[in-house]
């Protein structure tokens, strides 16, 4: 019974250590796992690394729905209908007269079913 807490302490010491290492903490005498993986000859591979733009949350949402309203306006124009709702779009199959029938919206699908 004795040896449980000296292995409890050296589980800690050893959880400890390899926490130290992953962070860097040794690095003059041991390297951390994976900085051998680094590449820095990916950042000289960069075409137009300055064109790349950080945008706030707001801009970004804004940017996304300028993207979506001109998909939707493009899709649009080209005859494609478009829903917010599945059920209530039916999509037309490309080299076939007849639609394919709605997907079922979800209040169908939580609907009891009724014996027939």
């Amino acid at each position: 019974m004795r040896m449980i807490p000296w292995l409890a302490l050296v589980l800690i010491v050893a959880n400890l250590g390899f926490c130290v290492w992953t962070q860097g903490g040794f690095s003059g005498s041991l390297p951390p796992p994976g900085a051998a993986q680094r590449e820095p000859e990916r950042l000289r591979q960069q075409v137009r690394p300055e064109s790349v733009v950080v945008l706030s949350p707001k801009a970004a949402s804004a940017a996304l729905a300028q993207i979506a309203a001109a998909e939707a306006a493009a899709s649009a124009a080209a005859g494609v209908a478009t829903g917010a709702s599945a059920s209530g779009v039916v999509q037309t199959l490309p080299g076939s007269n007849q639609a394919a029938p709605p997907r079922d919206s979800a209040a169908d699908r939580t609907a009891p079913a009724r014996p027939r």
